[in-house]
This record gives structure tokens, sequence and C-alpha cells, in this order.
């Protein structure tokens, strides 16, 4: 049963889940323990069974809430009134900026070990390409006027890979110049790039 809160209670709730989200986004799903949860949220390590039940339940929340992020990034790809290299073009810079705002999720995948399918990162990503696959394919097909289902996988793909590469690098916190491949004054620059690559080869 819900436990039916106060105007405090509610707050304090909302506190918890809003930084049990800052831990995973920006630590790890592993860091997330009972004890982090309530030093960060600055309550006693039973509030998390007073107002959730359980610690499960406290991530499943934290994670919904950090969901909302990915939620917007389909949204970019199904703007009626922009063309589809605005819908693209405002994917890739919010992808980028997905990045920024959650390191550990490419690090996760940096270093993934031999449970990375059960680390909440790789389910996090796995649902970002899911819900973001199609709406993206149908946008480069609508770009490009490709129709051969094939090239339209394999151009998706293209995409998302470009985008995740340069992450993934950053993620590694080199400290070598040459491979920090995307510097934030070459993003527009690199976004323009990855469109044009999109096309067709055109003949001479």
């Amino acid at each position: 049963m819900k436990r039916k809160l106060t105007g405090k209670g509610v707050r304090v709730r909302e506190t918890m889940v809003r930084e049990t989200a800052h831990i995973i986004r920006e630590e790890g799903f592993k860091h997330a323990t009972v004890r982090a949860i309530a030093d960060r949220a600055k309550v006693n390590i039973a509030s998390i069974r007073y107002y959730f039940g359980s610690k499960d339940q406290l991530i499943g929340e934290a994670i919904e809430y950090l969901m909302n992020d990915f939620e917007s990034m389909v949204q970019r790809l199904e703007t009626p009134d922009q063309s589809p290299e605005e819908r693209l073009k405002s994917f890739m810079r919010g992808y980028f900026q997905l990045a920024n705002v959650h390191p550990a999720l490419y690090r996760s995948i940096s270093f993934a070990g031999p449970d990375a399918k059960e680390n909440t990162y790789f389910i996090y990503i796995h649902l970002l390409h899911s819900r973001c696959w199609a709406p993206v394919l149908a946008n480069i097909e609508e770009y490009t006027g490709i129709k051969d289902d094939s090239v339209l996988e394999i151009k998706t793909l293209q995409l998302f890979a470009s985008l995740e590469y340069p992450m993934i690098l950053q993620s590694n916190d080199t400290e070598l110049e040459s491979l920090r491949y995307i510097k934030p004054e070459q993003i527009e620059q690199y976004i323009d790039t990855l469109l044009e690559s999109l096309h067709p080869r055109r003949p001479a």
C-alpha cells in the first residue's frame, strides 16, 4: 500500500528520487548504495524503507526520473514543423548534451564487465536505442530519399556509431589531445559532416 504523505514527506521523497538519479547519472549504478543515497539526500537509512518499501523501488523510480531526458530525445525527432534535417540536427545536439549530463553512461560501455547485461546503463542505452531507432531511421529516409530498408538500417547504425564513439573516447578521460575527437566548438561542424555523409553518393 502506498503511504499517504504530508507536504514535507512528499518533498523528502522527491529529493530522494532526484538524488538517487544524480548518483546513477554521475557515478554509475553500483555507486547507488543505501548509504550513498541517504548521505546525498540528507536522510537516515531507514527513510528508504519508510518512503519506498525497498531500495529496488527507489532505484526504479530514479530510473524513471532519468528516462525523462530520453523521452525528450524522441520528441526532437517528431517535431512536425521542422524539416528532417532540422530534427536530426536537434537530435544529435541533444545526444552530445546527454553525454555531458550522464558521464557514467559511456564509461559503463567502455569498461564493460561480465555482468554488463545487468548494468543499469546498458539497459538504459538499450532503451534509448529502442525508442529512437525507428524515428531516426524515418527521418533519414525523409532527409535522403533512400527507400532501401537495408541501406536505411546501415545509415541509422552509422549515425549512432558516429555519435557514440567520440563520447566513449571522452569517457576514458584521455590526456592525449589528439584523441579528443570532438571539441565543443567543433560539434556543429561534426554534425554537418555527419549529415552530409548520410546522403547517397552523387555522380561526379
